[in-house]
This record gives structure tokens, sequence and C-alpha cells, in this order.
């Protein structure tokens, strides 16, 4: 699953259905953000992580600058956000 972490967009296999779920609601809430530049929309997501099947913890990114500065980069990573979220 796309996991945004550290200023850096990567596939990651997440622990379990509770973490892929609140991945997956970071996930739509960063393409509401990009949509809406409200920032609020990210403030459920500070301080929390998802952990991976290797046992390690990925800081969920909530810097509005840094996902402005990925959303620009005209890569990929949001076409697979808006993908995942709308499908």
């Amino acid at each position: 699953m796309l996991v945004i972490s550290s200023g850096e967009a990567r596939t990651r296999k997440l622990a379990g259905l509770e973490q892929a779920s609140l991945n997956g609601r970071y996930l739509a809430a960063v393409k509401a953000f990009i949509n809406s530049n409200d920032a609020d929309l990210l403030s459920g997501f500070v301080g929390k992580s998802v952990r991976d099947t290797a046992g390690h913890e990925h800081p969920l990114e909530t810097d509005p600058n840094t996902l402005y500065h990925l959303a620009a980069s005209g890569s990929e990573i949001f076409e697979d956000i808006y993908r995942l979220v709308t499908d």
C-alpha cells in the first residue's frame, strides 16, 4: 500500500487491516487536503504512524508544504492516491 512518510511516498506491506484502514483514511484526507487547501483535514493524523509487516513504524506525513511538494512533483504518487480512494 502507498505510504507517505518523512517526505517520501513508498509502497509498503502494512501489518493487517487496522494499519491499512488507518492509511486509507489518511490517503483520503491527503486527497481532500490537496483539493481544498484545508490543512485541518490532516489534523487527525498528526503524530500517527502505520506499521509495516517487518514491524517498522512510518509516521504519516502531515506537513502541508511537503504534501504540496509531493503533489507538484508530477509523479504517479498522487495519481495512485486518487485511484485508491475513488475506486
